[in-house]
């Protein structure tokens, strides 16, 4: 494989929000990303701005962006039959076409919210099928990604076929949530895009700390082999300099963003992907 063929993507939320949105976006290209991710909602405008005007800002100094994450926020709306759902549907019908217009590609979509989600059923069948044709009108993939269950991956695969739907691989997601179930191998076909950041397993109240490559117990190795095996064009890193970060108050967010395309550079080189 080509490493031209492999882009770099971070993820735009990676912490220190106090910068200003575009010397943040400014940090990502300067280090060597190819690509970037944005949070498709208004829920941290008012640390982030505009989604459309960093979309814009992205374009402009030259990252790609071909993968947006719609608010997880109310995830669990889409198994229910009321006002919720109908503004979920709503919602995710003008994220499609916000997407479809820029060029935008993958739209990253969370199945369940925390411990709060309906258990599998029809009506989420029946919102995802009307999510689903705004996806197809507007040449939008919907990256459905592994969270705390799959079986609600496996009951909405169970009962749609279309090439508007893809996976987004988490890597963190898979090692403190499902360790035993394999989620990368399990809808490695459909890969269209990932979340890889790290974490130390299924330990305390929040085990998803979404931290650098390197300072958890993900087998990396592994995990890209897999990636490689599946023919993944991108990897994008959705780790975060947070509070829980070893890295937290010793970095700034240049530094931050070097370190972590050294260290995604280093794995890549390491799996056969550079």
């Amino acid at each position: 494989m080509k490493s031209q063929q492999v882009k770099k993507g971070q993820n735009f939320r990676f912490g220190f929000y106090d910068v200003p949105a575009k010397s943040r976006l400014d940090a990502i290209k300067d280090v060597g990303f190819d690509e970037t991710m944005f949070w498709w909602g208004a829920e941290f405008e008012s640390t982030d701005g505009s989604r459309l005007k960093l979309y814009d800002y992205a374009i402009k100094v030259g990252l790609e962006v071909n993968t947006c994450h719609f608010p997880s926020t109310n995830a669990h709306w889409l198994w229910y039959d009321d006002e919720r759902a109908a503004s979920y549907v709503k919602q995710f019908d003008e994220a499609c076409r916000e997407c479809g217009e820029r060029g935008i590609k993958n739209l990253v979509l969370h199945l369940t919210r925390r411990l709060i989600t309906p258990e599998p059923n029809q009506l989420g069948v029946d919102n995802f099928a009307r999510m689903l044709e705004s996806a197809e009108k507007n040449d939008v993939v919907i990256a459905i990604e592994n969270t705390r269950f799959l079986r609600y991956n496996d009951f909405i695969l169970q009962h749609f076929n279309s090439s508007n739907i893809g996976y987004c691989f988490d890597s963190g997601h898979a090692n403190c949530y499902t360790p035993n179930e394999d989620p990368l191998s399990k809808y490695g076909r459909m890969l269209v895009t990932t979340h890889i950041h790290d974490n130390v397993g299924a330990v305390g109240e929040y085990p998803d700390q979404h931290h650098l490559m390197g300072e958890g117990n993900v087998n990396f190795d592994e995990v890209f082999a897999k990636l490689k095996h599946f023919g993944v064009r991108s990897v994008n890193l959705e780790s975060y300099c947070n509070e829980t970060s070893k890295y937290y108050g010793k970095l700034n967010y240049g530094q931050f963003l070097q370190l972590s395309i050294e260290k995604l550079r280093e794995q890549m080189k390491k799996s056969g992907l550079l």
